[in-house]
C-alpha cells in the first residue's frame, strides 16, 4: 500500500499548525510549523516555507516574543519576494506584529498594500478572506463605535470570500461578526451570527471551530447580563479546550463559567470549581495559562469576600507572568495581571500600593494600545484621590473583623471562657463579622467536639446576646424528611409536581401529634432556572412550596431523614 506523498504530509503538518494557533498551543504549534518549514525546504517549495513561516509568527506570538516575530517576518519576507501571494502573507504576518505591539492604525496600513498585491494576483478568495480578518481585528482593537462598525463590515466581507472558496474558516469570520455585532448592542443579530457560525462548524466537523464560537458566545452572554447562559456556554467551552488540550483557552472559558456561577450567587461553587480546576492544571499545565488560572481562583475568592486571599493568589499570578516574560520588554500579561494586582490593592485598603502599580501600568497600555486598560487605571488613580481616607478606615475594620474571628477560634481551641466571651460579644458589635466568614473558619473546631463546644458556647455566651437553651431545645426533636421522599408521597397523593415545582430543600416537622405539629421548610429556586425567575419578586413556585411546607405535620414517619442535631 502507498503511503502519502511528501507533499501531503506537509499540507497536513500545515493544516495541524493552523489547528494548534487557533486553540493558542503556541509551543506544539512552533514545533509543527518548524517541521512543516524543514520539509518544504527539502522540496524546495518556497510558497509552503512561507506558509510555514506565518505560522512560526503566530506561535512566537502567542508567547509575546515579539522580536522573534518580526526576525521571522524579515525572513519569511525575503523568501516571498517576486511571488505577490507569498508576499501579501508575509505582509498579513507584519499586520500580526503590529498589532502585537499596540499598532493598529499602522496594520491597516500594510493590510492596504496588501491587498494590492491580490488584487494584481486576480482571483484568491482564501488570502482574501484571511486579510480581512485581520483588518476586522484591526478595527476592533481601535475600541471606538465607528471602528467597531469598519470591522463588522470587514468582518463581514471575509465570510463572503470564505464562503466563496468553501473554507472552513468562514465560521472564523462569523464568530468576529458576532463580537463586532455585540459590541455595537446588536446583540439579536449577535446570536444569529453564533448560529451560522455553529452551522458551518458542524458541517465541515471543526470542533475547535465549536469551542471558539461557544467562548465567544459566553462573552456575550455575560455583556447581556445574562449569567445563567453565560454559564451554559462557557462550560461546554471549557469541556471541548480540555479535550483539545488547550489549557490557554480554557482559562478563559474557567473565567467566564466563574463570573456566570458569582452572578448566580453560586459563590462556594464558583470558588470549588477553581481551586479544582487550578490544582489539577499545574502538576500538567501549559505554564502560559497558569498566570490566567490564577486569575480565575482570585475572581472566585473576590466573589467570597475573601480580599487578603484573593491578594495573596494575584501576586502568585504576578510572579509567573514576569517569569514567563522575563526577556519581554512590554507584556500583555503581564499588564493584565499588574492591573487586577492594582484592583485588589484598592479593595484591601492598601490605597498606595494600587497608585504606585496604577501609575507603572499607564504607560504599558499605551505602549500596548490597550485603551480600556489604560481608562480603568485612570478610573482608580482618580478613585484613590477621592476615596483615600474612607477606603481605609473600610480596610482597617476588615482586618479588625478577621482578627476576632481567629481570636474566637484560638479561645475556642483553649477553652477559655472569659477570652471566648468578651470577643464573642465584640463580634456581635462588629458589622464587618459576618456568619459566613465565622462557619468557615471554626466549623473544623466544632467538628472536634460538638457537644462540648455546644456547652462551652452555653456557658459562656454574652449577657446581652444570651440564647435561652430551653426556648431551643424544641428543635432539638424536629425530624427532618428527605425531600426525594416527600415528592413521591405527593405523586401518590395525586400531585405529580414538575421541576419548578419541587423546590423545597430541607424540611422539618416539630412534635408528633397533629394537632400540636409545626412545619419548617427551606426554600431556593433550581440552580439552572431561567433569568426571569431569578428576576421575579413573588415566584409562583417559591409561593406554591410555602403551602408544600404544611403538608410535612401530616408526612409519614418512614420518610423521615435525620433528627435535627444540636
Amino acid at each position: 500500500m502507498k503511503g502519502p506523498s511528501l507533499a501531503e504530509v506537509t499540507g497536513a503538518k500545515l493544516r495541524e499548525a493552523l489547528r494548534l494557533v487557533r486553540l493558542k498551543r503556541s509551543y506544539d504549534a512552533e514545533t509543527v510549523a518548524g517541521d512543516a518549514k524543514a520539509l518544504f525546504e527539502r522540496l524546495d517549495d518556497k510558497s509552503g516555507m512561507t506558509s510555514a513561516s506565518y505560522f512560526l509568527v503566530e506561535a512566537a506570538l502567542l508567547e509575546e516574543r515579539i522580536s522573534d516575530a518580526r526576525r521571522l517576518v524579515e525572513e519569511g519576507q525575503a523568501l516571498a519576494k517576486g511571488t505577490k501571494v507569498d508576499e501579501a502573507r508575509m505582509l498579513r504576518a507584519s499586520m500580526l506584529v503590529k498589532l502585537a505591539e499596540g499598532k493598529p492604525l499602522d496594520a491597516l496600513q500594510i493590510a492596504a498594500t496588501a491587498e494590492r498585491l491580490l488584487l494584481e494576483v486576480g482571483t484568491n478568495h482564501r488570502e482574501a478572506g484571511e486579510l480581512l480578518l485581520l483588518v476586522a481585528k484591526a478595527h476592533v482593537s481601535q475600541g471606538t463605535t465607528a471602528a467597531q462598525q469598519a470591522a463588522l463590515n470587514a468582518a463581514l466581507q471575509a465570510v463572503d470570500q470564505f464562503s466563496k472558496a468553501e473554507d472552513a474558516r468562514e465560521a472564523d469570520a462569523w464568530r468576529l461578526v458576532l463580537e463586532a455585532r455585540v459590541a455595537l448592542r446588536r446583540f439579536d443579530d449577535g446570536l444569529r451570527a453564533a448560529e451560522a457560525a455553529m452551522v458551518i462548524c458542524l458541517e465541515y466537523g471543526d470542533e475547535t471551530g465549536q469551542a471558539l464560537c461557544l467562548l465567544s458566545l459566553a462573552k456575550a452572554h455575560k455583556i447581556r447580563g445574562l449569567p445563567l447562559k453565560t454559564k451554559k456556554a462557557s462550560e461546554k467551552a471549557l469541556s471541548l479546550f480540555q479535550e483539545q488540550s488547550s489549557d490557554v483557552l480554557a482559562a478563559e472559558a474557567l473565567h467566564l463559567l466563574v463570573e456566570a456561577l458569582i452572578g448566580q450567587e453560586q459563590r462556594k461553587e464558583a470558588l470549588q470549581r477553581a481551586k479544582q480546576e487550578l490544582y489539577s492544571f499545574l502538576s500538567s499545565g501549559d505554564k502560559w495559562a497558569v498566570p490566567s488560572m490564577r486569575l480565575c481562583l482570585v475572581t472566585a475568592l473576590l466573589g467570597m469576600d475573601r480580599k487578603k486571599d484573593a491578594l495573596s493568589e494575584m501576586e502568585r499570578a504576578l510572579q509567573d507572568a514576569e517569569e514567563l516574560t522575563k526577556n519581554v520588554k512590554v507584556s500583555m500579561m503581564k499588564a493584565q495581571v499588574m492591573k487586577q494586582l492594582a484592583i485588589c490593592n484598592m479593595l484591601t485598603g492598601s490605597v498606595d500600593k494600587a497608585k504606585a502599580l496604577a501609575d507603572q501600568i499607564l504607560p504599558m497600555c499605551r505602549e500596548l494600545g490597550d485603551i480600556e486598560g489604560e481608562d480603568s487605571m485612570n478610573e482608580l488613580i482618580g478613585l484613590v484621590v477621592q476615596q483615600r481616607g474612607a477606603l481605609e478606615e473600610h480596610a482597617a475594620k476588615e482586618r479588625e473583623a478577621e482578627e476576632l474571628i481567629l481570636q474566637l477560634k484560638e479561645a475556642m481551641l483553649a477553652r477559655d471562657g472569659p477570652t471566648f466571651k468578651a470577643v464573642l460579644e465584640k463580634c456581635y458589635e462588629n458589622e464587618n463579622v459576618f456568619t459566613e466568614n465565622v462557619e468557615e473558619i471554626i466549623s473544623p473546631v466544632i467538628a472536634t467536639d460538638p457537644d462540648g463546644l455546644y456547652q462551652f458556647f452555653l456557658d459562656n455566651q454574652p449577657e446581652k446576646w444570651k440564647v435561652n437553651p430551653d426556648e431551643d431545645q424544641k428543635f432539638d426533636s424536629a425530624q427532618q424528611f428527605d425531600r426525594r421522599l416527600m415528592y413521591y408521597a405527593f405523586r401518590l397523593g395525586a400531585m405529580g409536581y414538575g421541576p419548578g415545582f419541587r423546590l423545597i430543600k430541607k424540611a422539618y416537622r416539630l412534635g408528633q401529634n397533629l394537632e400540636n405539629t409545626q412545619g419548617y421548610g427551606t426554600l431556593n429556586l433550581m440552580d439552572n432556572c431561567p433569568p426571569w425567575e431569578e428576576r421575579s419578586q413573588f415566584h409562583p413556585g417559591v409561593l406554591d412550596c410555602v403551602l408544600q411546607v404544611g403538608a410535612v405535620r401530616g408526612t409519614p414517619n418512614e420518610y423521615q431523614y435525620s433528627s435535627v442535631i444540636k
